[in-house]
């Protein structure tokens, strides 16, 4: 995490235009062969998901402020000098986005530049101080607010600058390919009218690189099921890790933040996770509170087809009764034939988790839909196998996750 004056560490207009010089240069070094042979629309996609930077969203709604201490400080009235304490506090703000934007200065800026934190992450919680000299809550709000503000008041500009940015993306690769290869094709000319041999290898085949993303595939075949005829629709099983794994992260850095949690019920708690799933997975919506089947859903990733991937029920932990009512009501009210891959994470108030814990893994077994176990993915993440309620050879992968969050 870096302490920085946002939205002034460097100038975005420079910045973007060494990237657009990076784009010229790569195109012009690729050989004479790859550019007559190269599919130009794959060359194109490649050079875009290259530089696909995702535009700032800071969630100025969901800011948490926590008490951090005090400070001695030095003043002096009428030629005497006392010492007087400070109050400190954190500001917490949600964001999603390629964060190096922080770093640049807009073409158009306010001239508002706070100290904040900016994880090295594309989304997170920017983090910034404030300090309040005497007991004024009038002025705490003025504080707050002007530091919300300074947060705030570039990112409209910034994800502005980046939009003419990827236009410009498209256009300078257009413009730079076509000249390259009208060189080419009158070089080939050239040399021809002179008779002098060129290699011309058509059926070479040049392999576009790929620009690492995080994208969902097409739905596959789950072939877990015994039912050789059907063809449904499922999440790639390391896709449906990786949600796992995004969830859980998510959640036990949580854990550690009561700010966060106190207060909060299971839609309050869920909408904090939502904005970093939305950001992760190309070709999908992520949505709260979502119609599906006979009732809405906490979390509900679709495929951009239309198709269910992952279906989650939230809920604060009430015993071991909540356990098997949840299960029968995302099973029963929630899933449909297609759905295969759920999860149901419980925030748990009591004092003793880890008997909470035992109690979940003795009585998870004992429900009707229960197949079997199917490992672990933490201390407080335990994966199963179900069977739809209507259909004992149609297999639904669950992941039962517990968080703690005490009184």
């Amino acid at each position: 995490m870096a302490l920085i004056s946002i939205f002034r560490v460097q100038d975005a207009s420079s910045t973007f235009r060494n990237y657009l010089k990076e784009i010229t240069d790569e195109i012009n070094n690729k050989s004479n062969d790859y550019i007559l042979n190269v599919n130009k629309s794959e060359f194109k996609q490649y050079i875009e998901n290259k530089y696909d930077f995702t535009p700032l969203t800071v969630y100025s709604e969901q800011a948490t402020v926590k008490f951090i201490g005090k400070r001695k400080i030095k003043k002096e009235q009428h030629g005497t000098e006392y010492e007087s304490e400070t109050y400190r506090f954190e500001l917490s703000v949600p964001y999603v986005g390629s964060y190096f934007l922080f770093f640049l200065s807009p073409s158009t800026r306010l001239m508002h530049h706070p100290n904040v934190n900016v994880p090295s992450l594309d989304s997170g919680n920017l983090t910034a101080e404030f300090e309040l000299y005497e007991q004024n809550e009038q002025q705490f709000e003025y504080n707050k607010n002007d530091l919300l503000k300074g947060i705030t008041g570039n990112v409209t500009n910034i994800n502005n600058d980046l939009q003419k940015f990827k236009a410009e993306i498209v256009s300078t690769f257009e413009n730079t390919f076509e000249r390259k290869k009208e060189k080419v094709l009158s070089e080939n000319s050239f040399f021809e009218k002179l008779n002098i041999h060129i290699n011309k290898k058509t059926d070479t085949i040049f392999k576009v690189p790929i620009a690492s993303k995080r994208i969902i595939p097409e739905p596959i075949v789950d072939k877990k099921t015994t039912k050789k005829y059907t063809e449904t629709p499922a999440m790639d099983d390391a896709f449906y890790s990786d949600i796992i794994e995004v969830i859980y992260t998510f959640f036990k850095s949580v854990e550690k933040k009561p700010s966060i949690f106190k207060n909060k019920d299971e839609e309050g708690l869920r909408d904090y996770v939502l904005p970093t799933l939305e950001i992760r997975y190309d070709n999908s919506t992520v949505t709260g509170e979502t119609f599906n089947k006979n009732g809405k859903t906490d979390i509900l990733i679709k495929y951009k087809d239309g198709t269910n991937l992952f279906v989650a029920e939230c809920k604060y932990w009430k015993g071991e009764g909540i356990l098997h009512d949840t299960i029968n009501q995302l099973f029963d009210r929630y899933l449909t034939w297609r759905d295969s891959k759920v999860s149901i994470i419980f925030f748990v108030s009591n004092k003793e988790f880890s008997k909470v814990l035992k109690t979940m893994q003795e009585s998870i077994p004992k429900h009707e839909y229960f197949v079997r176990e199917n490992g672990s993915n933490g201390e407080s993440s335990f994966s199963y196998i179900f069977h739809f309620p209507t259909d004992k050879e149609k297999f639904i992968y669950a992941e039962i996750m517990a968080f703690h969050f005490p009184e």
